[in-house]
């Protein structure tokens, strides 16, 4: 991993033989299955992101290098790097159900910590979900203690259920919430990490495996 001058963090990924078919936010999608479950297969991965599972062995082998991974016949897990460099992201992915303020059958939500003084109308975020796969997204802001639908739309005052379910998924004060909505669940949470990884410009930079040796 290297730090940018521009305040963007790249990571820098070895790909072995074919194309990789996987993009960042499967990778964190990923992470963020073993974190919470402590160990994962790889067809259970494969199942869960959606890809086949030549590309999550090539993306488990990213991850061994980086030594964020133990891979054994029991599993996937995180070692203690991982699990650091996981919790690093500053991102916590959420299940949520709020088709009052996003399209698409499913929801999927993730918090960005400390990154409400980015957004301004929400506009950008929406788009970044959308061109990952979202059918739509809403974006809230926690100002001050005060739940925001940007602009000015105090989602306390205005729609109070809503804002006291929203604020179960775990929101601070300075958070952003993305709720990325699509046709099913596991398009829905990656949308919601992608932007999430967009806000906090995290991206992983695929290379030639031979630079590395």
């Amino acid at each position: 991993m290297r730090f940018r001058g521009d305040g963007e963090t790249e990571i820098t990924a070895p790909v072995f033989g074919a194309a990789a078919r996987y993009a960042d936010a499967h990778i964190y999608v990923a992470l963020d299955l073993i974190y919470r479950g402590g160990r994962a297969g790889r067809q259970s991965l494969a199942d869960e992101l959606g890809i086949g599972e030549g590309s999550v062995r090539s993306m488990l082998n990213v991850l061994r290098e980086w030594r964020w991974i133990q891979v054994r016949q029991s599993g996937v897990t995180l070692t203690e790097l991982g699990k650091e460099s996981f919790r690093g992201f500053g991102m916590q992915l959420v299940r949520v159900s709020e088709s009052k303020y996003s399209v698409g059958n499913f929801q999927y939500g993730i918090i960005v910590r400390g990154a409400a003084a980015s957004v301004t109308d929400g506009m950008k975020q929406r788009d970044l979900a959308v061109m990952n796969g979202a059918e739509g997204a809403s974006v809230f802001v926690m100002i001050k203690g005060e739940l925001i639908f940007p602009k000015n739309w105090n989602l306390d005052e205005q729609d109070p259920e809503t804002a006291a379910r929203l604020r179960q998924t775990g929101m601070r004060d300075g958070d952003v919430l993305i709720i990325a909505g699509a046709d099913t669940e596991k398009k829905a949470r990656l949308a919601a990490a992608a932007a999430g990884l967009a806000m906090k410009r995290f991206r992983i930079i695929v290379s030639d495996a031979s630079r590395f040796f």
